[in-house]
């Protein structure tokens, strides 16, 4: 606009707790380049639409922000690239695996509370002591230290690197470390509902939500295929170039018979 003001027009979906947020920040299309805007809630022609009627996550109130003719001055504008999101490392991603990781340790409290509560008629210990039990938490244990130490890592890497030009080799990371996260969450939600049994089905109990919640993680971008076929790709890469490292032609390739 002539005075350097916006005009924002459009739907923002997923926005998680909007009906206790002050300021949006709002992703838009500004010429040939991508932007984000902050957005105070009191902007005329800014509402929520609650859509957001879910079977888990529901405590994250993640309704639509509708923006419609809502006008921001310049100062507003917070950030703009030309180049694309999705092409550069994005390190705030990481705050998804460490949701997801989260619910996957609330799910391992639950499942020792209930195991060093629980003594059917059947033993003469609880549960905590039975040895298929044990095993359940061995494996949990084990799965979560391999998720929490990754994720950590690529974190400590993103510290080492960021603002240099080697950063964008954590693109692959950023994105696998999510997936990796979310695989293990499951798997431990799993287990721990296995320790619990049907009791973890009621309502009044926590570990129904959380086996619910933990679902959402497979629909928070990137997605797994997504991600499992770029590695795949920086492996044929890697294969590639050492193939023409070693000069080799496809005739001096040795070929299964």
């Amino acid at each position: 606009m002539p005075d350097g003001s916006y005009r924002l027009n459009g739907r923002k979906t997923f926005t998680t707790l909007a009906p206790v947020l002050d300021y949006f920040i709002v992703t838009a299309v500004l010429d040939d380049a991508e932007a984000e805007f902050l957005v105070p809630r009191e902007t005329a022609g800014v509402s929520i639409d609650p859509t957001w009627r879910m079977a888990g996550m529901r405590g994250t109130a993640s309704h639509d922000l509708v923006l419609d003719q809502a006008v921001v001055p310049e100062e507003a504008l917070v950030y703009s690239a030309k180049k694309a999101y999705h092409q550069s490392p994005n390190p705030y991603l990481l705050h998804i695996p460490a949701c997801y990781l989260g619910i996957a340790l609330a799910a391992r409290k639950e499942a020792l509370k209930f195991a060093a509560s629980y003594q059917p008629n059947s033993l003469d210990h609880p549960i905590l002591y039975a040895p298929n039990v044990g095993q359940q938490l061995g494996q949990i244990e084990l799965e979560l230290s391999a998720a929490r130490h990754y994720l950590y890592a690529v974190a400590a890497r993103w510290d080492e690197l960021r603002g240099r030009p080697e950063a964008a080799s954590l693109v692959p990371e950023l994105a696998s470390v999510k997936v990796f996260a979310l695989q293990t969450a499951l798997s431990v939600v799993d287990r721990a509902m296995r320790i619990v049994g049907a009791h973890g089905l009621a309502r009044s109990h926590p570990l129904q939500r959380l086996y619910r919640d933990v679902r959402f993680g497979l629909h928070n971008p990137p997605m797994e295929d997504l991600v499992i076929a770029r590695l795949g790709k920086r492996a044929v890469a890697e294969a590639e170039a050492a193939k023409e490292r070693a000069g080799l032609e496809p005739a001096d390739l040795h070929r299964a018979r």
